[in-house]
């Protein structure tokens, strides 16, 4: 930390001891430039001058130095009272020049409690003046996001905050400073790169922590893991685009091609989390098939899962309301239609598709819990897939197209409409 920062921090510490044991008839006040005064006169000390409270102070700094000034500690067990003593050590380590220690404590903390904004703003003033740019974008995200409550004026510097951080980040952008080598960081089940220069050694293993509880997760709800490691490539959203956007109709976050491609660095824990679920749903299936076909089965399985990680395990009643919609009008998409891909598919006719892909597994799972991990094995055992699902659910592929048909109907038993005949589908 620089010597400014760490004489104006030393200042505002002061300041705010002495003005806690200074008498109810002294106040501080600030002009429009930053000038601070403590004075016992009942007008303002300069023209401009606002009062203060004095835990308004630093943010009346613009958050230069603390942002939030940190609340009284005590010795209570409680675990706020826990964090902030924590907090306080790693501020004054950073305050005695111990850079390196305080930013490891900071980072522990906030990992432990992404949403407690103190924390957050701290370790963002800290990454930012390291020249991290993203771990500093994050910490702040993370606690907008998360935090239960938060006053209006850690909301107001927080998002202050981000539109400087963003400036710098496009101003970087601008001259080329983030299109540097892919850092690389491996383990015994993954090799993962990252693209952003701003993204240091922690981002890369905050990856990998979340990556095997992404292998975990698949482990118990698919029934395998990789044999190999597999290849993980995080790209800022400029660069993924940059790269692959010419590359599918529709947009994406990520793909799967023998290596996983997502966009990450500037997305929250829970929604890498979700992404990487759905990309290493289709490394698994890849394997044990050893194609991505049938691809409505490949599709399924991978959003089924990634919805599961998103909290959301069911279809929702109005996607199965525009299954319904679909054959009603005429616009259903034969599943034997999607074994070989979905390829030439844009817009709502994509969006059905997949739809229809996760609906026909959530079905299969409904029927036969389980059946899904069970058809894997046997597919990786060397049984052909239709072979494999007969066994297991009695469902061909046309068979199935029919039951779920017969299951979307059924789910509106009281509608007039929902029943009647809808237009033959041609066998393909």
């Amino acid at each position: 930390m620089c010597r400014w920062v760490r004489l104006a921090l030393a200042l505002g510490l002061a300041l705010l001891a002495f003005a806690v044991l200074l008498p109810d008839t002294v106040a501080v006040w600030m002009d429009a430039e930053g000038h601070t005064y403590l004075t016992d006169r009942d007008g303002a000390p300069a023209p401009g001058a606002t009062r203060l409270e004095p835990a308004d102070l630093s943010l009346g700094w613009g958050g230069r130095v603390l942002g939030e000034p940190l609340d009284d500690v005590t010795d209570s067990s409680d675990e706020d009272d826990r964090v902030t003593r924590e907090l306080l050590t790693a501020r004054d380590d950073i305050v005695r020049g111990e850079v390196r220690r305080g930013l490891a404590r900071l980072r522990r903390l906030h990992q432990r409690n992404p949403g407690r904004p103190d924390v957050a703003f701290l370790l963002a003033e800290v990454e930012r003046r390291r020249g991290r740019l993203e771990p500093a974008r994050e910490a702040l995200e993370a606690a907008l996001s998360i935090a239960a409550k938060l006053p209006d004026r850690w909301r107001d510097a927080a998002h202050a905050l981000l539109r400087e951080i963003d400036a710098e980040l496009e101003l970087a952008d601008a001259r080329g400073a983030s299109r540097g080598a892919m850092k690389v960081l491996n383990s015994q089940h993954f090799l993962v790169s990252y693209d952003h220069q701003f993204a240091g050694r922690a981002y890369g293993e905050r990856a990998l922590a979340i990556l095997e509880q992404v292998r975990a997760h698949l482990a118990r709800s698919m029934g395998r893991t990789l044999a190999r490691p597999l290849e993980i490539r995080l790209y800022t959203k400029t660069h993924y685009l940059d790269a692959y956007k010419d590359r599918f109709g529709f947009a994406t976050v990520g793909f799967y091609d023998g290596a996983i491609h997502v966009v990450s660095v500037r997305r929250p824990r829970r929604e890498l989390f979700a992404l990487l679920i759905h990309e290493y749903a289709h490394a698994l299936f890849e394997e044990a098939l050893g194609s991505h076909k049938p691809f409505f089965m490949n599709e399924g399985i991978a959003d089924r899962e990634e919805e599961i990680a998103r909290g959301r395990a069911r279809l929702s009643r109005g996607e199965w309301r525009r299954l319904l919609d679909a054959l009603r009008g005429g616009s259903w998409i034969p599943l034997k239609s999607l074994v070989v891909g979905f390829g030439g598919l844009k817009g709502k006719r994509a969006l059905l598709a997949y739809l229809e892909s996760r609906a026909a597994i959530e079905m299969i799972e409904d029927h036969h819990p389980g059946a899904i991990a069970r058809w894997l094995n046997r597919c990786a055992g060397g049984m052909p897939w239709e072979d494999a699902l007969r066994v297991e659910t009695g469902w061909a592929t046309w068979d199935l197209d029919h039951a779920l048909r017969d299951s979307v109907r059924s789910r509106f038993p009281v509608d007039p409409l929902a029943n009647l005949d809808t237009p033959r589908i041609p066998m393909e």
